[in-house]
C-alpha cells in the first residue's frame, strides 16, 4: 500500500485548519427564521425519566456508545462515564488528561477516545488507561470498538485499526482527502464482518474488520455548487444499516441507500440536511436542515411524509423506535412522531441546553445526552 510522505499529511491537516475558517466565516450568514413554539401535544404516548446523570460538556460530534447493556458518554473536559443502562447505575468514571477531541467508542469492555493532543486513549474494562497511540492528524469521527478491536478514522481520511488490549497495530488504510474538509464527524458500524463508514468525499465505504482489505466503496452525494464550502458533501454521523441495506446522508446534498452485500447504489435523492439518517428496512426518517422530519420508503426512496411542527428547531439526528421516531432540538426537548404518519405523540423535556448527538437505544431505554452534558435515559409506553 502506498504511503504519503509527511508532506503530504501535513496538506491533508491544513485542509482540515481551513475547513474549520471558512465555516467559521459562514457564522456571518443571514439570521434564520426563530424556531417553531411546540405545540401542545395529546396524550398519546407516555414518556418516563428512567434516570438522569451528569458528565460535562458535550460537543456536537460526540456520541454516546451503547453495548451489553452499557452506555458510554464522554466530555470535551477529558470525563468519560459508563453506565448501566437500565438503571443509569455509574460502573465506572474515567479522566483523560488534557480533554478529549473524539469520543466515544466501546464495545461493552473496552473503549476508546481521541484525545486533545490527537492520541488514541484505549480504556479497559473498569475505565483505566491501557494505552495511548499518537496520531498524525486530528480526528473528528468518535473512533470505534468492535469485539476487542480498536477504529480510528482520522479527518485526513486514514484509518487505523489497535488491538483494544495492548494497542498493537492491526492494520491501516489511506484514502486520499478533499482539499477541504468539513468539521462535522461520519461514523462506523460493523456489519457482516465490515466496518462500514461514511467518507468526506460523499462516498461509503466497507473495509473488512479482519485485515482492512477494501470490500466496495460507492458514491451518495457528489459536490455541487461554486464555492468550496457549497461543495463539501461528507457523509455525516453513522450509516444506518438493517435488513441487508445501508442509508446514509451527505452533508446538503443528498441521502440514500445501498445494497450492503456490494454497496450497489439502490436510490438518492437530494436533501438539504447535515445530520444521520435512521432506517429499519422499511422507513427511512431524516431531519432536513430547515428542521422538517421527512420520511422515505427504504424501497425505492419515495417520499411517504412529512412534519413541518418543528421548523428552525435545529433537530438533532432522528431515531426510529419500532413504530415511533425520535428526535430533540436546540431547546433540550425530545419530541416522539408516529412513524406511520409522523404526527407528534409525545414529549420529554431535559435540561434545555440543545441535543445535538443522535440519541441511542440500550434495551428498552432511549439515552439522549445534552450540550450541557446532561445524561437522561427515557422509558416510552
Amino acid at each position: 500500500m502506498m504511503r504519503r510522505s509527511w508532506l503530504a499529511r501535513m496538506a491533508g491537516l491544513a485542509g482540515v485548519i481551513g475547513a474549520a475558517a471558512l465555516l467559521g466565516a459562514c457564522s456571518s450568514a443571514p439570521k434564520l427564521p426563530d424556531p417553531t413554539p411546540l405545540a401542545p401535544v395529546p396524550p398519546i404516548l407516555h414518556v418516563d425519566t428512567a434516570w438522569t446523570a451528569q458528565v460535562g460538556a458535550v460537543p456536537a460530534t460526540f456520541q454516546a456508545a451503547v453495548a451489553s447493556g452499557h452506555v458510554v458518554v464522554a466530555s470535551s473536559n477529558g470525563d468519560v462515564l459508563c453506565l448501566q443502562a437500565s438503571d443509569g447505575r455509574t460502573l465506572w468514571r474515567s479522566h483523560v488528561d488534557g480533554g478529549i477531541s473524539a469520543g466515544v467508542g466501546s464495545d461493552g469492555l473496552f473503549s476508546a477516545v481521541v484525545d486533545a493532543s490527537n492520541r488514541v486513549v484505549a480504556l479497559g474494562p473498569q475505565g483505566q488507561v491501557l494505552w495511548r497511540y499518537q496520531l498524525p492528524t486530528s480526528v473528528l469521527t468518535p473512533p470505534a470498538v468492535f469485539g476487542g478491536i480498536v477504529v480510528v478514522q482520522g479527518a485526513d481520511q486514514h484509518v487505523w485499526a489497535f488491538d483494544a488490549a495492548t494497542g498493537a497495530k492491526r492494520w491501516d488504510d489511506e484514502s486520499t482527502p478533499p482539499a477541504l474538509l468539513l468539521q462535522r464527524g461520519s461514523g462506523m458500524v460493523l456489519q457482516q464482518g465490515m466496518v462500514v463508514m461514511g467518507d468526506a468525499t460523499g462516498r461509503v465505504r466497507a473495509l473488512r474488520l479482519a485485515d482492512g482489505a477494501p470490500v466496495w466503496e460507492t458514491v451518495v452525494a457528489r459536490p455541487r455548487g461554486v464555492t468550496e464550502v457549497e461543495r463539501l458533501v461528507g457523509i455525516t454521523g453513522a450509516p444506518s444499516v438493517a435488513h441487508g441495506v445501508v442509508c446514509a446522508r451527505g452533508y446538503q446534498a443528498a441521502l440514500g441507500c445501498l445494497n450492503l452485500a456490494d454497496g450497489r447504489l439502490l436510490w438518492s435523492v437530494k436533501a438539504d440536511g447535515y445530520t444521520a439518517v435512521s432506517q429499519n428496512g422499511e422507513e427511512l426518517v431524516a431531519a432536513q436542515a430547515d428542521g422538517v422530519v421527512q420520511a422515505y420508503a427504504v424501497d425505492g426512496g419515495k417520499p411517504l411524509w412529512h412534519n413541518d411542527q418543528l421548523k428552525w428547531r435545529k433537530l438533532c439526528a432522528p431515531l426510529l423506535l419500532g413504530r415511533t421516531v425520535a428526535v430533540g432540538d436546540l431547546q433540550g426537548y425530545v419530541s416522539f412522531l408516529d412513524a406511520k404518519d409522523g404526527r407528534i405523540i409525545g414529549r420529554a423535556s431535559t435540561d434545555g441546553s440543545p441535543i445535538a448527538s443522535t440519541p441511542v437505544l440500550a434495551g428498552n431505554t432511549l439515552v439522549v445526552v445534552t450540550t450541557k452534558g446532561g445524561v437522561y435515559g427515557f422509558v416510552p409506553r
